[in-house]
């Protein structure tokens, strides 16, 4: 017993890193806040939700909320066994000093007792952050906010990737203006003055996005053609298939040569797209195999476990040395231990990282404290049945929970580092 309990306190006493998240602002998050708001607010309940039936496709699109405990009662039946709730319950219950069963309608008034109490506190996203969580550096894949004394920004190319659509050029072209941006030199200077500036102010990464969009599958085309395919997209309100596919490839190699010169990380979304009704085959990692061997001196770390795809992603890091893992985003328990056991056993685990996708500090802290759970239990049963030592499943622990990232991604200069 005396190993568990040893890595247990080690484990949830290393501060961590979370390479990926979506925090809401404090201050945008409804006053007084409550439980319903903070359920209203979950990104990832919503996604449950959607997938349940218990929100409809447009409801979702046009966030919809439950307007009070017994509306969200009837939606939550459809989803209380389903991993992300369990661990989302847990961890609110931790938190927030509660111990009930089940989330009914008593446990629940409590509850809200309890967070509005919280938020009345300015520094209560700090203390759930820094001090409850241990998350000392968070990497936030937001555009709207950045709180520089909670959060490392990661920047976002993708409008250059998707130029060749209308709706995604328009803020370029404001910036940049129409003349310089028609064409594919003029355009990739705007992307390179873009990218130095975002390196500059202190991004440690750079985000790619294209799963919601397209296959991540990506060639090598010539300047000649990518100046065609610009031209026919820049021509029509609807530019072809081949067009915007052709035009975003040459980018995105671009954009992986960046990388490269600033070494800076490319973080791609694996696995299926977040929403509705997205094609999960795009999400495929070993349609980036060719890439990454085309680019040896970008890290390319790929995101979210692959999905259902985690195999494929344990094999291309196993084949290629500039390709990373990183488990952000898996909120199952058992799924999530199985993935883990299987890449530690097979991936040299410096290339292992995780982050928690999280958009409210209450997922934050969940996913966190799961997380460490499932790490203690998993490396105590190797070292209880003699598979390596004390020692090397303490490296482990901090390998993955934070030096990894560290190491891979430009956070030298970050606060909490």
């Amino acid at each position: 017993m005396y190993i568990r309990e040893e890595l247990c306190a080690f484990t949830f006493d290393v501060p961590a890193v979370d390479t990926h998240a979506h925090l809401r602002a404090h201050d945008s998050l409804p006053r007084p806040m409550d439980a319903l708001a903070l359920f209203n607010a979950s990104g990832n309940m919503r996604q449950l939700w959607v997938s349940s039936g218990a929100f409809s496709r447009c409801d979702y699109r046009r966030l919809r909320e439950f307007q009070n405990w017994e509306e969200l009662a009837e939606s939550l039946d459809s989803v209380k066994a389903t991993a992300f709730y369990r661990v989302f319950l847990k961890g609110l219950k931790q938190l927030y000093g509660l111990d009930f069963p089940e989330l009914d309608s008593e446990a629940f008034d409590l509850l809200s007792e309890r967070i509005r109490h919280a938020y009345n506190d300015p520094d209560w996203y700090r203390k759930v952050i820094r001090e409850k969580a241990r998350v000392s550096i968070t990497c936030q894949d937001s555009r709207s906010y950045m709180d520089r004394s909670l959060l490392t920004p990661v920047a976002r190319f993708d409008s250059y990737v998707w130029f060749g659509r209308p709706e995604w050029r328009t803020k370029i072209i404001e910036q940049h203006g129409i003349e310089k941006t028609s064409t594919l030199d003029g355009l990739i200077d705007c992307l390179e003055q873009d990218f130095q500036s975002t390196v500059s102010s202190g991004a440690a990464a750079v985000k790619n996005n294209s799963t919601w969009c397209r296959r991540i599958e990506f060639s090598d085309p010539t300047g000649h053609d990518a100046q065609r395919a610009l031209r026919e997209c820049l021509a029509s309100e609807h530019p072809n298939v081949q067009a915007l596919k052709v035009l975003g490839d040459f980018v995105m190699n671009r954009i992986c040569e960046l990388c490269a010169r600033y070494d800076i990380p490319l973080q791609l979304h694996t696995g299926p797209a977040g929403g509705v009704d997205h094609i999960v085959d795009w999400g495929n990692p070993l349609y980036l195999n060719e890439l990454m061997i085309r680019h040896p001196r970008t890290k390319f770390v790929l995101f979210h476990a692959g999905g259902p795809f985690a195999n494929e992603c344990r094999d291309l890091a196993v084949q290629i040395p500039n390709c990373y893992l990183d488990l952000c985003g898996v909120m199952a328990v058992r799924g999530l231990r199985a993935v883990l056991d299987d890449w530690i056993e097979r991936v040299p685990h410096s290339k292992l990282m995780w982050g928690t996708d999280a958009s409210l500090v209450e997922e934050m802290f969940a996913l966190v404290m799961n997380f460490r759970s499932v790490l203690v239990e998993l490396l105590t049963e190797r070292v209880e049945c003699g598979y390596f030592s004390i020692q090397t499943a303490k490296e482990i622990a901090k390998a993955i929970l934070g030096a990894n990232a560290r190491r891979v991604i430009k956070i030298s200069g970050a606060v909490g580092s």
